[in-house]
């Protein structure tokens, strides 16, 4: 009797053990991490420059700034068939990214010379132009002066407004209309708001699966944290809409597999035409281990809560960002995740569908708190910032995206059991 009271007590501790064990494991897994990163980043709110919204004019010539995403900072005319947009940054210091949107209109038709003055910048984004905010083309003779602070290039005005752009005009309306507009696609399950911008814009997600998302294997998707890169939420669109062709590969994929969607990290700084910053004038990419900022908050939050909720695992994020060429900024093979020789793979895959575009790889160590650390130091997950040149044709953006969704369906599910 007293060997039977002692084994039922054993055997209770060992249950009770077990599930703490258990317990413990969860609870650190969905506790937000964070990490002393070699290069500190103050993430605290800054104050930003509100540019003057108006109509400027000037000997008949007008110039528009009231719309969503627009950004020019000042007219002047420099002689009688010269003007002047100046362009400046939310605050300083600021990455060198001048962007500029603006629409531009005479009382007569008038061939115009216009120079825009970059400050606290350099010249990167060739002016693309339209009639109707839908089809752009880029303007083909610009003059850059030495020190790349000024661009100057000619326009034959009339009294149609000209829309004149850094890149393509794609505003946080664009990007909530093509979101709700994914509710009739094949695998989109739901669509949400995973929290609110500094300015109380919604923050929207998208789950992409099958069925309900208990104990699914996850893959995050990030898109638009730095305002100006459009090129980036190009690919994102391409990638995204590829998830959702209705095939043999993407119904298997989706028996297993998750896609979280978050289409537009940055509404605030998108719509106020910044080039860097949120309405705090913070880079949201520098506060993936503070959290001070309520986008990044309020996400980082959501994905943890979700993940608790459904017992996900978290496995790679993808961030779509832009810069000056085409990048894979990946972990060297010195960090250990569930998808050992995976990204080589994966990239390499993409890349053989564009080939001979070329496109650099680059192993980065967790030097600042990116998003792209955030994954590994929170979930062990892999990831990729997903870099697309500001110039890149848009034909290969669109196939190269393509290849990235196909190849991430197909490769994918031999790495994970």
């Amino acid at each position: 009797m007293r060997i039977k009271i002692k084994l039922k007590y054993f055997t209770g501790f060992i249950i009770f053990f077990i599930f703490t064990l258990q317990f413990l494991g969860c609870k650190s897994y969905y506790v937000r991490k964070t990490f002393d990163y070699p290069v500190p980043n103050d993430t605290s709110d800054k104050s930003i420059e509100i540019q003057e919204k108006k109509i400027f004019s000037i000997d008949g010539i007008h110039v528009d700034n009231r719309f969503e995403g627009a950004r020019m900072n000042g007219f002047r005319q420099i002689d009688d068939t010269t003007f002047q947009i100046d362009i400046k940054p939310e605050r300083v210091p600021v990455n060198d990214s001048p962007w500029y949107a603006f629409k531009i209109w005479s009382d007569t038709p008038r061939t115009v010379d216009l120079i825009l003055q970059y400050y606290d910048g350099h010249h990167r984004y060739i002016p693309k132009i339209s009639r109707d905010r839908r089809n752009w083309s880029a303007i083909e003779n610009i003059e850059i002066n030495d020190d790349t602070m000024q661009a100057r290039f000619r326009l034959n005005l009339d009294t149609a407004p000209l829309w004149v752009s850094a890149q393509e005009l794609i505003t946080t309306k664009d990007i909530y209309d093509w979101v709700n507009n994914l509710r009739t696609r094949p695998y989109v399950q739901e669509i949400n708001v995973a929290g609110r911008s500094a300015l109380g814009k919604d923050l929207p997600f998208v789950r992409i699966g099958k069925g309900e998302p208990d104990k699914k294997k996850v893959i995050v998707v990030f898109g638009r944290m730095h305002p100006p890169e459009i090129t980036g939420f190009m690919a994102l669109q391409s990638f995204t809409e590829n998830l959702l062709i209705k095939d043999t590969l993407s119904e298997l994929f989706f028996d297993r597999f998750d896609i979280w969607l978050f289409p537009v990290l940055n509404p605030d700084g998108v719509d106020l035409g910044h080039w860097r910053y949120n309405a705090n004038g913070v880079d949201l990419n520098r506060d993936w281990a503070y959290f001070r900022q309520p986008e990044v908050n309020q996400i980082s939050r959501f994905i943890l809560d979700r993940a608790k909720k459904h017992r996900n695992k978290i496995i790679l994020g993808l961030d779509f960002h832009s810069m000056d060429r085409d990048t894979y900024y990946v972990f060297d093979d010195s960090f250990r995740t569930d998808l050992k020789d995976f990204k080589r793979l994966y990239t390499a895959a993409i890349d053989r569908c564009v080939y001979p575009f070329r496109t650099d790889y680059e192993p980065t160590p967790l030097s600042e708190p990116y998003a792209k650390t955030w994954f590994y130091i929170q979930f062990k997950a892999e990831s990729i910032i997903y870099e697309v040149g500001d110039n890149t044709p848009r034909d290969i953006i669109r196939n190269k995206a393509k290849a990235a969704a196909v190849e991430l369906m197909g490769l994918l599910p031999q790495f994970i059991k």
